[in-house]
């Protein structure tokens, strides 16, 4: 078994995910600082009380502080992050064997399992509409265990691979979306990183300028269509809005599940 992959669309899958990551970085970076030179200067003309104000947090940002900002397992910036008293280089050791076994492991469904039935498929508006669907059931379940399998090896075993070996304190990279009942619990739970960008960079600032919640959610999930649709146009060179549409059309499912949720209260 060996795996088959074009060059050019992995290689631009993998600079689009650097370049999506150094974009949300640098915005952070620029709004936090910003914040912090406002309240610097209301610091010094007496509006805000200095003893209440973490001067950890105030600081300027150095050379030091960008490029661990930068290699560090989160979005958003700060002057300083809670560290680990050391790196625990067996525990590290053995959570990179894992992460290359579930590679391997996807790597192997994907090449057996999913592009047998892609290949064999036929396409869906020039061929019979049943046979589409059973094409799309039939690589439902593998296409599931391969996102379970990134989802594992990207979350739980590489982020916190490189958090170890930066000494970085928080390990919040994803709550328990499994349990999740709403689209909009999973949407908070499954990709911590992400979510706290955006309640900081874009929820809080749509609120503050007088927005409303719900408009505020909108905005977030406009941005995030955005972001999913560059992702997948860019790379595979087509532009059909499929990824756009599918993340906007969670925002019409969580209003149902709003909808239903206060019937039922209401009952």
């Amino acid at each position: 078994m060996y795996f088959r992959c074009e060059s050019a669309v992995l290689s631009g899958f993998v600079l689009m995910f650097i370049a999506r990551i150094t974009w949300l970085k640098l915005v952070s970076f620029a709004h936090t600082n910003y914040d912090i030179r406002v309240l610097s200067q209301s610091i010094e003309k007496g509006a805000t009380h200095g003893s209440s104000i973490d001067e950890e947090n105030i600081k300027g940002p150095t050379i030091n502080s960008v490029v661990y900002f930068m290699l560090a397992p989160t979005l958003c910036y700060q002057p300083s992050y809670p560290r680990t008293a050391f790196t625990r280089k067996g525990w590290v050791t053995r959570q990179l064997i894992k992460c290359v076994v579930f590679t391997g492991l996807m790597g192997f469904i994907i090449e057996q399992y999913i592009n047998p039935i892609v290949q064999n498929s036929k396409h869906p508006l020039k061929g019979n509409f049943l046979d589409a669907i059973e094409r799309v059931l039939k690589l439902s379940v593998p296409t599931l265990y391969v996102w379970l399998c990134m989802f594992y090896s990207f979350f739980h075993l590489w982020l916190n691979i490189l958090a170890e070996l930066l000494r970085f304190g928080d390990r919040e990279f994803y709550k328990d979306w499994w349990n999740a009942k709403t689209v909009e619990e999973y949407w908070r739970m499954w990709n911590m990183p992400v979510h706290k960008w955006i309640v900081r960079h874009i929820y809080f600032p749509c609120i503050r300028n007088g927005l409303s919640k719900g408009c505020a959610i909108l905005i977030a999930f406009l941005v995030s269509a955005v972001f999913h649709e560059l992702c997948i146009a860019v790379p595979c060179h087509i532009f059909k809005l499929w990824a756009f549409s599918g993340i906007m059309f969670q925002v019409c499912i969580d209003l149902k599940d709003t909808c239903i949720s206060f019937l039922i209260f209401l009952d």
